[in-house]
């Protein structure tokens, strides 16, 4: 497929219908699938800035909450509990390295009110062989970094997503096995009580 570029201004944002490049990349079917996307669980590879690659599993429950599980080395997590990251690290006894959600692309992906016609949410969109790729940047704070997550079609589904920090290094997340509206304890998502498990 030939690929196309579009680059949406906030004019074009206030009115999907009325503008030939949303329709041409299935905006309005993903913003409806990212709006009933409220849990999830799955396989994930991940390419870290320095090419090093990670797998594991994930879960997901919006609003704010997402936990990675490395298969190695065991006992690695990342954990959002809706307020804040925790990066877990096996080698270390102290606390999770913590990160405010709202400081990271992330919390685009994690927001349950998500809407891609938020005036200054989408950066872009281009569709290519490999899916729809839309790029989005949290309106109120648009220079910490920015998410594009790329969808099938027919069925919409999330492929995977790439972070990219404010400082340029990049994180993809690539979805494996997804399954959608399964049932995730919030237990899992407890920054506190994964930390006793370190200290």
């Amino acid at each position: 497929m030939k690929r196309r570029d579009f680059i949406l201004g906030a004019g074009a944002l206030a009115g999907v219908a009325a503008v030939p490049a949303w329709a041409a990349v299935n905006v309005a079917d993903i913003d409806a699938y990212l709006r009933n996307l409220h849990t999830a669980t799955g396989r994930f590879t991940q390419t870290n800035p320095n090419g090093s690659v990670q797998t594991g599993q994930f879960m997901l429950a919006k609003p704010g909450r997402i936990r990675f599980e490395y298969d190695s080395p065991k006992g690695a997590m990342v954990v959002s509990d809706g307020s804040w990251v925790g990066v877990f690290d096996p080698k270390s006894n102290r606390n999770p390295t913590r990160y405010p959600l709202r400081r990271t692309p992330l919390y685009m992906l994690l927001r349950d009110d998500v809407s891609l016609a938020e005036p200054g949410l989408v950066l872009g969109a281009t569709e290519d062989a490999a899916g729809t790729h839309i790029t989005v940047v949290d309106p109120r704070a648009p220079d910490e970094g920015r998410l594009v997550m790329t969808f099938g079609t027919g069925p919409v589904e999330l492929r995977q997503w790439v972070v990219q920090m404010k400082n340029g290094q990049r994180t993809k997340i690539e979805v494996e096995s997804m399954t959608e509206g399964a049932q995730v304890s919030r237990s899992l998502f407890n920054l506190e009580l994964e930390a006793t498990k370190y200290r």
